[in-house]
């Protein structure tokens, strides 16, 4: 029985060892695909972070409302070094007698949640480090005939050479998007006013089954090329 203990231990720690460097090698392939510029693997890490959060619970110190906004973030476009995000944000409302009262507008959830999601793409994203995210926060507005449309609030550009010198546990969302290029219009009451946003720069993320058919094509390619050789 010692000997069939000891034999089992053995093969559970050489598997252990095995899945462990597998995929240690699997994060240095993906790494090495990022710094070669690869934005079809870029897309993908950035599309399987996102999932991620969308499964998970709010992190410790972040209420519900601003993670169903970072929960609410798709990928609009990315580049060799760069990522643009879109999200959206409404005002909170709580009771107060028989009345619903207003408090925390919409723009205010909106910087909110871009400084939260900044964050996260700067320093949250496995074997990612890009050097600019763009953020795009829309809001609900009442369109022709009262029909609810979302036009955007909001826009922010964080560089990784500024968000590496910030203290960001320090700064409140509004102080964090003031060290960036923040965009965003307040009327007289406080109220988000829609902006017009730049261009985006970069191309759409292609959808995951074909970026990864391409992906094994070359790869396939390549081996047949190593086998000649």
């Amino acid at each position: 029985m010692i000997v069939l203990g000891s034999i089992v231990t053995l093969a559970i720690f050489l598997f252990v060892g095995w899945a462990v460097s597998a995929e240690m090698f699997q994060h240095r392939a993906w790494r090495r695909r990022v710094e070669q510029g690869d934005v079809d693997i870029i897309a993908a890490l950035i599309e399987e972070v996102l999932a991620a959060w969308g499964r998970a619970r709010p992190p410790k110190g972040v209420a519900a409302n601003i993670w169903a906004g970072v929960q609410g973030a798709q990928l609009v476009a990315v580049t060799e070094d760069s990522a643009t995000m879109s999200t959206s944000a409404e005002g909170e409302f709580r009771s107060a007698g028989n009345e619903r009262m207003q408090v925390s507008s919409a723009l205010d959830e909106g910087i909110a949640i871009a400084a939260r999601l900044a964050d996260m793409m700067m320093y949250d994203v496995p074997n990612l480090r890009l050097s600019l995210v763009r953020i795009d926060v829309y809001s609900t507005f009442n369109g022709p005939g009262g029909t609810p449309i979302q036009r955007p609030i909001l826009t922010t550009t964080v560089e990784r050479g500024v968000a590496d010198t910030l203290t960001w546990d320090a700064l409140t969302p509004a102080e964090v998007l003031g060290r960036f290029e923040t965009r965003y219009e307040r009327g007289p009451a406080g109220q988000a006013i829609p902006i017009e946003l730049p261009a985006v720069e970069g191309r759409a993320p292609r959808p995951t089954e074909e970026a990864a058919a391409d992906f094994a094509a070359e790869q396939a390619a390549n081996a047949h090329l190593k086998g000649h050789n």
